[in-house]
């Protein structure tokens, strides 16, 4: 699960995932709600 986490990051970081997709993902069990805060302590482009 790290590495899917850590793309999350990545993905966030470069505005290809938004914070409402990672809403649905901790919703659906795919994240952890912990994991989305780890996620979205990044910076969102263009934010």
């Amino acid at each position: 699960m790290e590495r899917l986490v850590e793309s999350l990051k990545r993905l966030f970081a470069n505005g290809k995932v938004t914070k409402e997709r990672l809403a649905q993902m901790a919703e659906a069990g795919t994240i952890t709600p912990e994991e989305k805060a780890y996620i979205m302590a990044g910076t969102e482009k263009g934010a």
